[in-house]
């Protein structure tokens, strides 16, 4: 539930209308889904966790061996909501980085030159709906396949293909199901579940890490609630007492159906009410401390936290 696009658009450095921008038909994120992209939400001009979305980008990046430029990173994105009159609301921003025009093979340039693409919109009126009265979710017939499930990149064509099948079945987000019932994570937003007392969510091992889901567990236990990071499979997402969804832009969303059927007595339960208020007392504090982006992210220096201890080439 992203919402409409703004009318105007970053690229490579410029704010240009959005109906006058243009990418090469030869980059290779056209080409080849060969690139990386971050959403956040931006309350009233301030970008949510801006520091912890770009360390995840340029983690992968350095993964994929595709440089970032350096940007002042938090003008850029201030400066496209103002021009797209959004300080005053809340909005997502997405950032885009491919790997740049190369000429047509599937091996890399030695020195390529990416494309920085940053884009806005206003947040969907409806998600608040949702996040008071509770959504459906339908388990998906295949997984998330590959190793760089860990890594947002362009290729998003299982999750285009789960979000239709969720969206034909009147569902607000579809969960993928590997072949031996393990739940890992929805097209595009992480999973919970409240049972036996706990809150269980699938270890990151194999889905993408969450900020939304990071910050929610983390205030579940200064809040004193049992947490378990484990397997899940559809067993406990059908039989679980409360189902929630998390996501940047979506925030804490709780699940009242699954598949068709009721999630306890098929209302919003407390204590996924209990982690929505605590999300919100995070984010605003967080806003209140107006954190900005550290020194080493802004530059393009640092390394965030690797998943793999060298680059893929």
């Amino acid at each position: 539930m992203s919402g409409t696009s703004g009318a105007y658009v970053h690229l490579n450095g410029r704010c240009v209308a959005a109906a006058d921008a243009r990418v090469s038909v030869f980059d290779r994120g056209f080409v080849y889904g060969d690139g990386l992209f971050e959403t956040m939400r931006a309350y009233h001009g301030v970008p949510f966790g801006l520091e912890e979305h770009l360390m995840r980008l340029r983690a992968s990046a350095e993964f994929l061996g595709i440089p970032v430029p350096r940007r002042r990173w938090a003008h850029d994105v201030l400066t496209l909501l103002r021009r797209n009159r959004l300080t005053g609301a809340d909005a997502w921003v997405r950032l885009t980085v491919t790997r740049g025009v190369a000429p047509y093979g599937l091996r890399p340039p030695a020195r390529p030159r990416p494309t920085v693409l940053i884009t806005c919109g206003r947040v969907d009126p409806g998600l608040a709906a949702a996040q008071r009265d509770g959504v459906s979710v339908i388990l998906l017939p295949f997984a998330r396949h590959g190793f760089l499930a860990e890594h947002k990149t362009l290729n998003y064509v299982p999750a285009i293909i789960g979000k239709t099948m969720a969206a034909r079945r009147g569902a607000f987000e579809g969960l993928f199901v590997e072949p031996d019932g393990t739940v890992t994570e929805g097209t595009t937003s992480n999973v919970f579940v409240w049972r036996q007392r706990r809150l269980i969510t699938p270890p990151v091992a194999s889905l993408l890490p969450g900020l939304t889901r990071r910050l929610v567990l983390e205030a579940a236990v200064a809040d004193g609630l049992r947490v378990e990071e484990r397997r899940l499979t559809t067993r406990d997402v059908v039989a679980a007492d409360e189902v929630l969804l998390t996501a940047s832009v979506v925030e804490v969303v709780p699940v009242i159906a699954v598949d068709g059927r009721a999630v306890g007595d098929g209302r919003v339960g407390p204590r996924t009410a209990r982690l929505q208020d605590l999300y919100r007392q995070v984010v605003a504090e967080r806003l209140s401390r107006r954190p900005r982006v550290p020194r080493r992210a802004a530059a393009g220096q640092g390394r965030g936290s690797l998943l793999f201890e060298k680059p893929l080439w």
